[in-house]
């Protein structure tokens, strides 16, 4: 049984203890009216009881249920590094569903950079996924020396006819009251050897995870 399946399972119970505490609360009443204290004590005591666990099955839900959007990931690419010889390199990039992609790409480092329109926490607990945009795929070298002096390469990876990230601020004005923070994002990593990373998007931006054989 996979996670969600017990969240899932939490979700009902709650749902379930709701109802029986509803239906228990009118019987109270009725029994309250009919002027029956005994049977309407019970009846109190025992919706207070089914009260308490539906809060807490809720509070455990609600709990969960922030937990996994605040560390939400969304997979974007897999990324395959093929080093040539010193400082040259194939990154081979494989969006979910789609061909792959080979950039020539000259540096110690491969690195992503994607624009961002970033929600306020509470606004990932209530469900908004960050919204993005991958930008660009460079070449990154570890010395300044050599990101002054040697060649750079870089290439554009979103269509030239995207709207550019000025725009969607003009798109999503009315959402300000939800909106943390627009901003660029960038990670990089070594291509020293031949390596395979998953390129995710987060909470927080880009990253780039080495995959384990």
């Amino acid at each position: 049984m996979q996670f969600n399946d017990y969240l899932n399972i939490v979700f009902i119970m709650g749902i379930f203890f709701i109802l029986i505490s509803v239906v228990s609360f009118y019987r109270f009443f009725f029994l309250l009216k009919k002027i029956k204290p005994i049977k309407s004590a019970k009846k109190l005591i025992k919706a207070l009881i089914y009260t308490i666990l539906a809060s807490l099955l809720s509070l455990l839900f609600i709990s969960i249920q922030g937990y996994q959007a605040l560390t939400n990931e969304i997979f974007i690419a897999k990324v395959s590094i093929i080093q040539k010889n010193e400082q040259n390199f194939i990154a081979i990039v494989q969006y979910e569903n789609s061909d792959e992609h080979f950039y020539h790409l000259a540096g110690d480092e491969v690195m992503f950079e994607a624009n961002i329109i970033k929600w306020k926490p509470w606004a990932n607990i209530v469900g908004l996924n960050n919204i993005y945009r991958m930008d660009r795929i460079r070449g990154r070298y570890l010395s300044i020396d050599d990101e002054k002096n040697k060649p750079t390469t870089v290439y554009k990876l979103s269509d030239e006819k995207s709207i550019d990230i000025a725009q969607w601020r003009d798109n999503y004005q009315s959402l300000s009251f939800v909106l943390d923070v627009e901003h660029g994002s960038a990670s990089y990593a070594p291509v020293d050897k031949k390596s395979i990373y998953s390129l995710v998007m987060t909470t927080n931006g880009l990253l780039l995870r080495e995959l384990v054989d």
